[in-house]
């Protein structure tokens, strides 16, 4: 159940608020409307209630008082303020108002409202009670006729004999600020049904679970952690730092402190070792907290043949050749035809480009044009995976060779593909220490699994790719000469989309044929702007790009053809940023408090939040009231 406390802002609205909580009101929720904020006893169970509906000062001071609850601000609006400032000059006929609120955004409108209620208007502010009394001693400093403001001003007034206009709430802004209300009192109730289920899976969970906040103190422990690391011999284990539970443990979750989301270690509890994972809990605008996860060696290690077969299934076989790759650019030609002299020979391949240009498809295509176009094709993304894993990924291990190791052992990549093709997709990101492994493979053509002291020869053509600059690397000490040497025997680089124009529309047209024909549609038809259009596009995303673009012309496109601005319809394009409007300049007339800073009505309507209507109406009733007054 959640509690709601709604301050009513006037007495006379009350019945009405108590007709809203009736329709209002749930099994879930329980909504209570009140008037008098100062009584004993409302202000004696305010803690018992989850979400606060109040406005003005009210607003403020239980905003202090309890920064942890949810307050909605029963905020009045422009039209509001322009009703009590109409009524005020219906009533008092003053020659200076003084509005009495929290609102800096009127400051440049009193000119406008001042000319609206032919009377000089002026702003007086007030956050607090205190504030209050100070400005109604200020208006009566200034010679104010009447006063427009909120509740405590009101009273203020009242006491002292300054006329006063209530600035009122009107029956459609409390209906909104009523819904605004039973949403936020739903959203925590989910909330708390979601963390009882979290607290359930987490407890459930066979891994120790750590929950931290961003320096790293422990918030919350499921009962695995709570027994693996012993916490029921650590007294007033939550908030404490994490190294205080375990000095191998660390956290990632901080605003200062770069995320490394999904990090991984290996750590020894009890001479076992144990696989630790780290996953940011992520805020609005940076990380907040950390979740740390412990598993047992053992189960990981039997993930990781699931995740080995996988791979091995997926890169087994190339799945194109150089009829798949598109080319009439005549540079874009010759680097085909450089590729296909490239796949007559043994030596290793570097391909270079950037993302999305098409690296795969060449390693693919030059394995299949080989003489090993009948052998095994394997491929790994080095950058997916971590040292460790991408290590026993390549090599295999023993069995035995570490806890959790599978009885059987476990053949490497470089194995699976003897006689065959391995693709090292991502090279560049391959750490520094597995270089050097890497490096004595190319030099020696034999590997050693990880355990064993016995070589195996191995009889492998590598293809590598990158799309990082691999001299900067080398210069930054992160990538090895002597390894770059061995890869780029012959090194061939792929030029990006937008430096071959002319290869985007047969491109695309094959790409929409293929695409088209998958969902059983016809296939769309460019228009001859179209294709300008896609031509000049620099396609930063290039081929990968490109295919995003068919997908989403073959998917959401119900026409056959394509112009210009079926293009803008679909949103084809994410590199034009729109421009900041420019606004017209506002005629000034002298006035002698405030600075003169006149507006126009529709200026002073647009900036009020009401509409140039009823600022028409509101001023043709002025006139009205001021040809009787010169009666």
């Amino acid at each position: 159940m959640v509690n709601v406390i709604v301050f009513v802002p006037s007495p006379d609205q009350v019945d009405y608020v108590q007709g809203l909580v009736r329709n209002l009101q749930t099994d879930e929720v329980h909504i209570d409307a009140v008037h008098q904020f100062g009584n004993p006893d409302i202000l004696s169970r305010l803690n018992n209630y989850d979400v606060i509906l109040a406005r003005g000062i009210t607003y403020r001071m239980l905003r202090t008082q309890y920064p942890d609850k949810h307050i909605t601000h029963l905020a009045f609006d422009g039209t509001d303020i322009l009703e009590a400032l109409l009524r005020c000059r219906e009533d008092y006929h003053p020659r200076k108002i003084g509005v009495c609120l929290k609102r800096d955004e009127l400051k440049p409108l009193l000119p406008g409202l001042s000319e609206l209620c032919r009377a000089e208007v002026r702003l007086y502010e007030v956050v607090d009670e205190q504030s209050a009394y100070a400005a109604v001693d200020a208006c009566e400093a200034d010679g104010v006729d009447a006063v427009v403001s909120g509740g405590t001003v009101s009273d203020i007034c009242r006491k002292r004999g300054i006329p006063c206009t209530y600035i009122g709430i009107r029956p459609a802004t409390l209906e909104w600020a009523m819904r605004e209300v039973l949403n936020a009192a739903r959203t925590i109730n989910t909330e708390r049904t979601k963390s009882n289920i979290i607290r359930m899976i987490l407890d459930s969970s066979d891994d120790a679970v750590l929950a931290l906040d961003e320096a790293g103190r422990v918030l919350e422990a499921n009962g695995q952690a709570y027994r693996l690391y012993q916490l029921a011999f650590l007294p007033n284990w939550q908030g404490r730092s994490v190294q205080e539970i375990n000095p191998q443990l660390t956290f990632i979750g901080s605003r200062d402190v770069p995320c490394r989301d999904g990090e991984e270690s290996i750590i020894n509890l009890g001479g076992q070792k144990y696989y630790v994972k780290y996953k940011l809990i992520s805020g609005e605008e940076s990380g907040i907290g950390t979740l740390i996860t412990t598993s047992s060696a053992t189960k990981i290690l039997q993930e990781e043949r699931q995740l080995r077969k996988s791979l091995v299934r997926k890169g087994s076989a190339a799945k194109y050749t150089f009829r798949d790759i598109i080319a009439v650019n005549p540079e874009m030609r010759k680097k085909v035809e450089i590729a296909k002299k490239f796949s007559q020979a043994n030596s290793n391949v570097l391909i270079t480009g950037e993302t999305g240009t098409g690296k795969e498809l060449f390693a693919h295509s030059i394995h299949s044009a080989s003489g090993r176009m009948n052998q095994p094709f394997v491929a790994i993304n080095c950058a997916t995976l971590p040292e460790t894993l991408l290590e026993s990924e390549l090599f295999g291990y023993e069995p035995g060779s570490f806890s959790g190791a599978s009885r059987e052992g476990k053949a490497g990549l470089f194995e699976l593909a003897h006689h065959g093709t391995i693709f090292l997709d991502e090279i560049g990101e391959i750490p520094v220490a597995l270089q050097a492994k890497l490096l004595r493979v190319l030099q020696e053509k034999e590997i050693r699994r990880i355990g064993s002291a016995a070589v195996i020869p191995v009889d492998v053509r590598v293809i590598a790719a990158t799309n990082v600059n691999i001299q900067e690397q080398i210069a930054q000490g992160r990538f090895r000469s002597d390894l770059l040497y061995r890869l780029n025997a012959l090194e061939i680089y792929i030029p990006p989309l937008r430096e071959r124009p002319d290869d985007v529309i047969p491109l695309m047209e094959g790409q929409l044929r293929i695409m088209a024909a998958e969902l059983g549609k016809r296939v769309p038809q460019l228009s001859a702007q179209a294709k300008e259009m896609l031509r000049r596009y620099t396609w930063p995303g290039n081929v990968r790009e490109l295919r995003n673009v068919c997908e989403r012309l073959v998917v959401l496109n119900d026409a056959s053809d394509v112009d210009t601005e079926t293009l803008n319809e679909l949103h084809v394009f994410f590199d034009n940023a729109p421009t900041a409007p420019v606004f017209p300049g506002v005629t000034v007339q002298d006035f002698p408090y405030p600075p003169p800073m006149v507006k126009k009505k529709k200026d002073l309507a647009r900036e009020l939040g009401v509409s140039r209507t009823t600022l028409w109406r509101m001023s043709k009733r002025q006139a009205a009231a001021g040809q009787e007054d010169g009666k």
